[in-house]
């Protein structure tokens, strides 16, 4: 297997080098690369196509490195695009898209606890039927998106098949553009998240110039005509990566680890991807005995559960409370400080934004911890333990950085170089981008689609009505 690899990533490493010939520009192509701002400029003020990009999992850090190398110059200063947690794609862009028509997603990832069936649903064999793969999910929206066989081609022979799959999302959205004459169309790159777990930061990169070579084409054959949205979904945190274990800690609480929730003994552990965060179900009555079952196992940096309108967070440093009025938001210490949100409580409180009963507003907890080790995280914590998906977990997990959990069977194909889901900041934090206009340095997600202009989409009002294809 190790042989194997290296020669994977010698092939794939040649396959890099390779592809800007075998991708070449056309030489208006090469004009506009030369002078960039001015036909944006010429764009923003001209353009009656709007064309929006979706890249899954590209860090706010991978683009300020790769405009720190000349690229994307097209495109004002990007936002750092704060993520719902935990920050999976599929809560992440059901959340962006609701605006649009999206609707809560049914789990965290296609493979998900159906609390009301009481079994698993979803997997790798859903995953292959389109049907099921795109109705009655935020993908119904898009104007190109992958197909479910596409997207999981990129993991039959990493990272070169990965590779190919990303090059092969360039050529398709091209096309596909460029046969429509729709004033807004909506592309999503999926394979940016495989290439960053499978193929690293450089293969990553990589391809992302190749994607802003195509993007440059594009506006460049518009003559001014088409302005250019991009943006992904959450970031990717690039470092070595163990899985944690939680299985045996589980146990020894005297838990059983089953298929159903059968008795107060019974947990559910979904594994599906290999992510830095993990769902947990359980009854209502064994909440807390799960999360302190994993609170402090190695790796892992809190557990969180909702009980009675309070959220209960546990950790190694302590325990402690979220509750919410309205649109604020309190966080105190129930013996500890499990956030790290000491400094910044006192902040606030010295800022005359806290009220008598400790809550803060939701606008003022993101101004002060946006840039945090967890960015917003006292809402988003919040909101993970009461929102976001149609079977919410009993207790959520978040991992410290450097450790994952997930599919087992993932572990046989590839060797880990990033992920996402925690709270940690290089994964919950994309980026948002334009052509057309400035942006403030900070947006979360709910708010991102306004901040672009709340553009109409081709297919909102097929998703609304049930008939998109």
């Amino acid at each position: 297997m190790w042989v194997s690899r290296k020669l994977m990533k010698s092939i794939a490493a040649c396959l890099m080098a390779a592809a800007p010939t075998c991708c070449p520009q056309s030489s208006v192509s090469t004009v506009f690369a030369q002078a960039p701002l001015a036909l944006a400029k010429e764009a923003s003020t001209q353009s009656s196509r709007h064309l929006i990009v979706c890249v899954d999992g590209v860090g706010f850090s991978t683009i300020e490195k790769m405009r720190a190398k000349g690229r994307f110059r097209a495109f004002a200063p990007p936002s750092r695009m704060i993520s719902p947690f935990p920050s999976l794609t599929n809560l992440s862009l059901s959340e962006i898209l609701e605006p649009a028509g999206a609707r809560a997603s049914a789990g965290y990832e296609d493979s998900y606890f159906d609390i009301e069936k009481n079994s698993m649903r979803g997997g790798l064999v859903d995953r292959f039927k389109g049907g099921s793969f795109i109705h009655g999910t935020f993908r119904e929206l898009f104007d190109y998106h992958p197909s479910a066989i596409k997207s999981g081609l990129g993991y039959a022979l990493p990272p070169v098949s990965t590779y190919v799959e990303a090059w092969s999302d360039i050529v398709r959205l091209k096309q596909k553009f460029r046969s429509s004459r729709a004033p807004v169309f909506f592309a999503y790159i999926g394979s940016t998240d495989s290439l960053a777990h499978l193929g690293g930061e450089r293969m990553l990169g990589n391809f992302l110039g190749q994607l802003d070579d195509a993007l440059t084409n594009i506006m460049a054959e518009s003559k001014g005509e088409v302005r250019v949205t991009i943006f992904s979904d959450h970031g990717n945190h690039f470092t070595g990566y163990r899985r944690v274990s939680l299985k045996e800690p589980i146990r020894r609480a005297g838990l059983r680890l089953e298929s159903q929730v059968k008795d107060d003994k019974s947990v559910v552990f979904p594994q599906y991807g290999l992510v830095g965060c993990a769902m947990l179900f359980t009854t209502e009555e064994s909440e807390k005995r799960v999360a302190d079952a994993v609170a402090n196992v190695r790796g892992v940096d809190f557990a969180a559960y909702e009980h009675d309108g309070v959220v209960h967070v546990a950790g190694h440093s302590g325990g402690a409370l979220i509750e919410k009025q309205g649109d604020r938001f309190s966080y105190r210490s129930d013996d500890g400080d499990p956030l790290g949100l000491a400094t910044a409580l006192l902040k606030l409180a010295a800022e005359g934004k806290m009220d008598a009963g400790g809550f803060v507003s939701a606008t003022d907890w993101f101004a002060a911890t946006n840039d945090a080790r967890r960015p917003d995280a006292a809402r988003r914590v919040f909101e993970a333990a009461t929102n976001h998906v149609r079977n919410r977990a009993s207790v959520v997990v978040n991992l410290e950085d450097g450790y994952y959990s997930g599919s087992a069977f993932l572990d046989v194909f590839a060797i880990l170089q990033s992920t996402h889901g925690s709270l940690g900041r290089e994964q919950s934090t994309g980026f948002l981008m334009s052509t057309q206009r400035g942006l403030p340095g900070y947006v979360r997600a709910d708010d991102l689609w306004s901040v672009i202009g709340s553009p109409q989409l081709r297919k909102s009002a097929q998703v609304a009505a049930g008939t998109a294809k």
